[in-house]
């Protein structure tokens, strides 16, 4: 057996591969594959055991039945049965009618216990079918769960957060019926994420729920594997899918689909020593995580995952279910918002604690034409936050080492930072256990805490970045370095914004590392977007969407102030402003100053005439409108 001819033999064998692999193609997530000589229809083709020419040839045009994760098997015989009041509606065909009848009041019971598994704060309103397995717990495919779930790390779970910071959540409908409507405790939330498999393990994935009112009995596990041609039963949710041959859809379907429905058929291949079997029981994308059910006994014999049209349906076993309900018994339920808080105590500072913090140095680039001075406050004035103690303050400025920071009394955030940065004196101190502290200059109640940023998926995103006050002596750069952790000089951030490598990241790595290999003095003031339709987590804080950074150093050649202004963006920002561009999340962007300044409603004073983008023109996006530029690669930036 040549080596194509074993690896066709092994998707064969192991389907929660072949369809991983096939998730990935969709996906784009497998990379170039041109390298192999072949496109992604060609491996495509391959990965779903279809003959190809000469090998790992092209063989033209995909199909949708070529497609297929959740498909049609047979393509008559094999009914898919509305579901009214708890019960199937009785097909036409009389042969079908006689094999189901004996098992209607076991098929019943079963029907309570299916749900639709519903998401909240996702673009998609649901996923697939999940069902009762064990007194508050919910099975559905791994597939499905991850699409608001995933692995936190040493064996927890957790809800994902969006970019923006929205939490993503879960319910699962038990009714969604055609023609009826949801009741009063039909829709339970989703509360913990108990367990998702790993890609290389059976698709299966666990939640947890706490109902106000009486739950659906449980669906029992059957103690049996399956044998071919033993009669089941598939419970779901089938949306339209056009992977499957439309004709097929429509005699089986109609026109309607996301609704509750039992499908017939027959175990088509045993497991033997493999985690799956086979059936032909018909199913669309949407009966992910439906229930197989073993009608003689009433009893799950185990849980749908994939398809492929024509061939074959596959489903976990229910002796692979029973091992992920057994290992619940080692795992700790852990709320997210719980998750984080094993990490070191939050710590305060009194005011007396910051005797000596000269903060900002607006003359730090030179005096008269080249001062910098702090931003004005404009109509952010009423909730600029008024230290209590007037100590190394300056108004409503907070001074730190090297930096300063002005603070919102509503937001509980900066309305923003100003830091100098010495980059011929700067010095490294190594990052130590994060500890972080109230400044007791301001009302401690006005200030986040620990508690507030216990998401895991929820950052303390610094504004005044940690490394760029760091300079001066040694022991002075260990003191700017320890000043920056405090929450007036934080912001919530999504993880993977404040931790995963963005241009926005790149960006402030390009301004310290300039500013050290040409021993540059550089001014940065830094702050979020603040909006009153930003988005807010569970516990009322709100997550800024956007943030801003305004460069200003000194022109070689004209020895003025020279400023440069960026938004780490989704488009919201400067949406207004160009239309030459499609805003993915997340972005870093080049603006003038004056869109930052308009944005924000902040008084840059002289900064907007210091542009770089006024001094150099460039071709605008829009007529008559100002230009944005993407930093995909630094190498953009005007300078």
């Amino acid at each position: 057996m040549n080596a194509e001819a074993r690896t066709a033999d092994l998707l064969r064998r192991m389907p929660n591969i072949r369809q991983e692999i096939l998730e990935k193609i969709d996906r784009g997530e497998l990379g170039p594959v041109e390298r192999l000589g072949v496109d992604a229809s060609d491996l495509r083709t391959f990965v779903e055991g279809k003959p190809l020419r000469g090998g790992l040839e092209s063989t033209g045009q995909e199909t949708p039945r070529q497609r297929a994760l959740e498909a049609i098997v047979r393509r008559f015989g094999r009914p898919v049965l509305l579901i009214q009041n708890d019960t199937y509606v009785a097909p036409e065909l009389p042969a079908v009618i006689k094999e189901l009848e004996p098992h209607r009041q076991r098929i019943e019971k079963a029907i309570r216990s299916v749900g639709r598994i519903e998401f909240i704060n996702h673009a998609m309103p649901w996923g697939g079918t999940g069902w009762l397995l064990d007194q508050n717990i919910v099975i559905t495919n791994r597939h499905v769960a991850e699409l608001i779930a995933e692995a936190s790390g040493t064996g927890k779970f957790r809800f994902r957060v969006s970019l923006a910071g929205v939490p993503f959540g879960g319910r699962i409908d038990f009714k969604e019926e055609f023609g009826g409507r949801a009741a009063a405790g039909d829709e339970v939330i989703l509360k913990f994420v108990k367990f998702i498999a790993r890609s290389d393990q059976p698709d299966i994935a666990l939640f947890q729920i706490e109902a106000d009112g009486a739950l659906p009995p449980p669906l029992e596990l059957l103690d049996a594997a399956g044998t071919e041609g033993q009669t089941v039963g598939i419970i779901g949710y089938p949306a339209y899918d056009s992977r499957n041959d439309p004709q097929d859809v429509a005699r089986y379907f109609g026109e309607i689909f996301d609704v509750k429905r039992f499908a017939p058929g027959v175990v088509s291949q045993s497991a033997g020593s493999q985690h799956f079997f086979m059936h032909d029981a018909t199913t669309l994308g949407g009966n992910s995580g439906s229930v197989v059910l073993d009608l003689a006994s009433g009893r799950a014999l185990g849980l749908h995952f994939a398809g492929t049209y024509l061939e074959g349906n596959f489903a976990v076993t229910a002796a692979e279910i029973k091992k992920a309900l057994t290992g619940l018994s080692a795992m700790v339920a852990v709320p997210p918002e719980l998750v984080s808080l094993a990490e070191r105590p939050d710590g305060v500072h009194q005011a007396s604690f910051f005797d000596g913090r000269e903060g900002y140095d607006p003359e730090f680039l030179g005096s008269d034409d080249l001062a910098v001075p702090l931003l004005g406050l404009g109509k952010h004035e009423h909730h600029s936050a008024e230290p209590i103690e007037p100590v190394a303050t300056d108004g409503k400025f907070l001074h730190y080492t090297h930096f300063s920071v002005v603070f919102s009394s509503t937001r509980r955030i900066p309305i923003f930072t100003a830091v100098n940065i010495d980059g011929e004196n700067a010095k490294k101190i190594k990052r130590k256990d994060d500890k972080w502290f109230a400044d007791l200059r301001l009302p401690r109640d006005i200030q986040l805490n620990q508690k507030h940023y216990a998401h895991p998926d929820i950052d303390r995103g610094h504004m005044v970045r940690r490394e760029d006050p760091n300079w001066g002596t040694l022991n002075l750069a260990q003191v700017a370095n320890d000043d920056t952790f405090h929450y007036t000089n934080a912001a919530p951030q999504h993880s993977k914004l404040n931790q995963g490598k963005t241009q926005w990241l790149g960006l402030e790595e390009y301004v310290l590392t300039n500013a050290k290999t040409h021993g540059l003095l550089i001014s940065v003031f830094t702050g979020p977007v603040l909006r009153d339709n930003d988005p807010s987590l569970e516990n009322g804080i709100q997550v800024p969407e956007e943030f801003w950074k305004v460069v200003v150093t000194i022109d070689e050649e004209t020895r003025k102030l020279r400023s440069t202004g960026y938004v780490l963006s989704q488009g919201s920002l400067i949406g207004d402003i160009t239309e030459a561009f499609v805003f993915g999340q997340y972005r870093t962007y080049q603006v003038p100053v004056a869109t930052i300044a308009t944005s924000t409603g902040l008084d840059f004073k002289g900064l907007v005439a210091a542009d770089a983008l006024r001094r150099r023109p460039l071709p605008e996006a829009v007529p008559g409108k100002p230009p944005v530029i993407p930093l995909d690669r630094l190498e953009n930036m005007v300078l």
